[in-house]
């Protein structure tokens, strides 16, 4: 714990979820044109599969300046995916120099404690440990930075809402009705938050058997389109289940970087350029609001 006394050095007090306000230039953080969410109601959904592969399509396939953030400070996952052992040194600012990996800059609590340990803290010490790693990193100038929460509607979610200026969230879910329901509950989460919704990922739509090629839809069909269509969010996509991918994950090579011609690295641009439509389309609607006759 002696190691990480410093990261724990900012004089701000961070906001809690009651009484807190701010203008939109005390939020947005220097040199990052947009920051997304990559949210999900429940755990083992895909979401850190789909944040990581997100970003390394949106730097490779898209060609911006990326930055990925992993948030989920208990379950901190960005450091395995995407093949990063190192710590992060500080530069003279005595900010954190975040790790490049496949063209993305990143940062995770993986990062800065040791391998295996379990972080038992309350909010406050959640809440400062993610302010550090937002203002508290050198992230240069970026076109996008993508957020890796946690799963569910708590603390984290509502603070990283209330302290950056995200541009809009990308919930994923799969198809099942559990899956869902829960999903529904982020949505209402960050609406009421005033963040953009930009859209469903369906996860795990099918599962296409490599011998007959047929396909099965393990947890059921259509659920997350369906779920879009009745809140009147849009539907950015969906991505089969493929052992390549988790395989990937594991040894730390997204698919799309491994298996960039493959159906699922395919549907991870698609979704990535959607993403990205997605932003400019509220943007515009910041700029040109609708005038109420």
């Amino acid at each position: 714990m002696k190691r990480l006394s410093w990261f724990f050095s900012c004089k701000r007090r961070v906001g809690g979820v009651r009484g807190y306000s701010a203008s939109k230039k005390e939020l947005k953080i220097d040199g990052i044109k947009h920051t997304i969410a990559i949210a999900s109601g429940k755990g083992g959904v895909g979401k850190s599969t789909t944040a990581v592969n997100l970003a390394v399509a949106l730097a490779n396939k898209c060609r911006l300046n990326v930055g990925l953030l992993d948030a989920d400070v208990y379950g901190p996952n960005v450091p395995i995916m995407m093949k990063i052992h190192q710590k992060p040194e500080l530069n003279e600012d005595r900010k954190m120099v975040p790790i490049e990996s496949y063209g993305v800059k990143c940062m995770s609590m993986g990062l800065l404690v040791e391998n295996n340990a379990a972080l038992v803290w309350r909010g406050p010490m959640v809440s400062s440990a993610l302010e550090k790693m937002t203002r508290g990193v050198a992230w240069g100038d970026l076109d996008i930075l993508v957020v890796d929460m946690p799963p569910g509607t708590g603390d984290v979610q509502i603070t990283m809402s209330q302290r950056l200026l995200l541009s809009g969230a990308l919930i994923v879910s799969t198809p099942q009705d559990v899956a869902l329901m829960d999903a529904r509950r982020g949505i209402k989460m960050f609406s009421n938050v005033h963040v953009p919704i930009l859209g469903i990922v369906e996860n795990m739509s099918y599962f296409t058997c490599p011998h007959c090629d047929e396909r099965s839809y393990i947890f059921g069909r259509g659920g997350s389109r369906k779920a879009a269509d009745e809140m009147g969010i849009p539907f950015v996509g969906e991505v089969p289940l493929e052992e390549k991918n988790r395989k990937g994950c594991d040894e730390g090579v997204p698919i799309v970087m491994s298996e960039p011609n493959s159906l699922v690295s395919t549907k991870y641009v698609e979704i990535a350029e959607k993403v990205m439509e997605r932003i400019e389309e509220e943007r515009q609607k910041l700029l040109y609001p609708k005038i109420q006759l």
